[in-house]
């Protein structure tokens, strides 16, 4: 398994784990931190369903590699990692799920570290994501580091009987190196 220890001057990003169960549970029962989720209008997930993906996630890096992110003085504030590995692709994904904490870039900079880990330790060339064409912060966010829209999917979900959007955006390692400076 690799290794998994980011950090920032605020954020620690690690490997999760099945203790971080209840917080994911907690995040993912908040209508506002879901809202633009797959999990949008959905009913809750399970504890148990959370536990059992961790419990598999804690010990092997495919088909998920999934982290758990940490502000220093705050403990365990979001949740994300890599998956749909292909060749040297695979998604990201990222979810701050204290909204309490939103709008102080930490989106921004948990993002980063994942990657730069994702370029440099995974050996991939490419990052991409799905995103709802709705969700203005994170649109923001990702053309900001250098993603760009790939595909346009109409209509893709459907979310309290409306119909949205998605849109997949691709950020290549050598788009990546450029910004990066």
């Amino acid at each position: 398994m690799i290794p998994i220890e980011l950090r920032s001057s605020r954020l620690r990003i690690r490997r999760a784990d099945s203790g971080d169960a209840s917080a994911s549970f907690r995040w993912f029962a908040d209508a506002s931190v879901t809202r633009y989720l797959p999990l949008a209008g959905k009913s809750v997930l399970p504890l148990e369903s959370i536990e059992s993906f961790l419990a598999q996630a804690a010990s092997s890096d495919r088909p998920e590699l999934a982290v758990t992110i940490e502000l220093n003085s705050h403990g365990p504030i979001g949740c994300g990692g890599f998956r749909n590995f292909d060749d040297h692709a695979a998604e990201v994904s990222l979810v701050i799920g204290e909204p309490a904490l939103w709008g102080r870039g930490l989106g921004r900079e948990a993002l980063h570290l994942l990657l730069r880990f994702g370029f440099a330790d995974l050996g991939l060339t490419a990052i991409w994501l799905i995103v709802r064409s709705d969700n203005e912060p994170a649109l923001k966010l990702f053309r900001a580091l250098g993603f760009e829209v790939v595909e346009h999917r109409r209509g893709a979900v459907t979310v309290d009987g409306i119909p949205r959007d998605k849109y997949k955006m691709l950020l290549s390692k050598n788009d990546y190196e450029e910004l990066a400076g």
